[in-house]
């Protein structure tokens, strides 16, 4: 059951929730069954961006502090709902259906995604071993429609 109040598309500049914290997507409808996590982000970081955990970010924080993908082949943890600059707090949906997100144009509907050396960008699936490594350590991102001018919707987790 998603908690009450939570506005998945506000940005906080002091933690209003517990860093890492996780939830039902409050907004139902096509987002039912999404889950959210609370996050802080590292740097800046722009709605829609395909983001990892920071594991250079205390160790307590570790499972809540964000920073977008910036290279080929690393894990794939969360989407951000809205635009963060480095220490503000927001949500990212880690689970579900998330609606133009930041994804090369041409992935095709069915293709797996991947990081890429675009920042916050995803790309389909080069499949070499090194990106199916990465990728299992992090969510599955499946591209549900052709992606046109660098976005498409994406379904992460599933």
């Amino acid at each position: 059951m998603p908690q009450l109040g939570i506005d998945p598309l506000r940005v906080d500049t002091t933690a209003q929730y517990p860093i890492g914290y996780e939830t039902e997507d409050p907004r139902g409808g096509i987002f039912a069954g999404n889950k959210l996590k609370y996050g802080k982000a590292s740097g800046t970081i722009t709605a829609a961006d395909i983001c990892k955990l920071d594991i250079t970010a205390t160790a307590a924080d570790r499972r809540g502090v964000f920073t977008r993908n910036a290279a080929a082949a690393e894990p794939i943890d969360g989407i951000a709902l809205a635009s963060l600059t480095a220490n503000q707090f927001g949500w990212f949906t880690t689970l579900g259906l998330f609606q133009n997100a930041n994804v090369t144009t041409g992935a095709v509907a069915g293709a797996i995604l991947a990081s890429s050396g675009t920042a916050g960008r995803a790309i389909t699936s080069p499949a070499a071993a090194a990106d199916a490594n990465a990728n299992a350590g992090g969510r599955r991102l499946l591209c549900l429609v052709l992606a046109a001018s660098n976005v498409a919707d994406v379904l992460i987790g599933g």
